[in-house]
């Protein structure tokens, strides 16, 4: 069904008809472009559901981009979690990662990029309230090749995925077999008996 609004005489070649014009032209352009895509997709249902899947896709890690917030939640999760386990236990490592963004959010250097799709959490030189010359200096400023050092963590579809993983080993620790202690050199000590004692009871071919 076609329709066109006629204008009368007065506002024929004035802004509204050259306006309404060019919407016209607009709507027309859309409709040969939609009607492309289906008879393409039509000829080549495999390349059009790589697109579709490619754009969703595309939609999905935008809609699932984590923020700061949820970042500063899942710090606070995972340390009140490290904080459970004793400290022989827990991974030293991993504790100095928690208390190194700690203090970078208590003296204001965390900042996040964000691409759309994914974040960058990354460390900057000074707080945005500081007012010193060399914060404020463009010349002092971090430098683009640099960049990748003061990243801290990568965002995407969700989940932070640098913490996630220092958490994965966050309750063991190397050192925990290597101490000085009375307890560990008595473990050592049962350890090697129970070694000497079976190397005697098992006969030499």
């Amino acid at each position: 069904m076609s329709w066109r609004i006629r204008l009368p005489e007065k506002l024929k070649g004035g802004f509204i008809e050259k306006w309404g014009q060019y919407w016209s032209t607009v709507a027309h352009d859309y409709k040969e472009v939609a009607v492309d895509v289906v008879a393409d997709s039509r000829r080549r249902p495999l390349k059009a559901s790589l697109y579709v899947s490619l754009i969703a896709g595309y939609v999905y890690a935008v809609q699932m981009n984590p923020d700061q917030l949820d970042y500063q939640d899942t710090l606070q999760k995972y340390m009140n979690e490290s904080a459970m386990v004793s400290s022989k236990v827990r991974n030293p490592e991993v504790d100095s990662h928690f208390n190194y963004m700690v203090d970078c959010y208590t003296h204001g250097l965390v900042r996040r990029l964000s691409l759309g799709f994914c974040s960058f959490l990354w460390v900057d030189n000074y707080s945005t309230v500081c007012g010193v010359f060399k914060s404020q200096c463009e010349y002092l400023k971090p430098r683009y090749l640099t960049f990748h050092e003061r990243i801290l963590d990568v965002g995407f579809l969700g989940r932070w995925w640098v913490i996630d993983t220092k958490m994965d080993e966050f309750d063991i620790n190397p050192q925990e077999w290597l101490g000085s202690s009375p307890e560990d050199s008595n473990i050592k000590i049962f350890w090697n008996t129970v070694k000497n004692k079976l190397s005697q009871a098992i006969p030499v071919m």
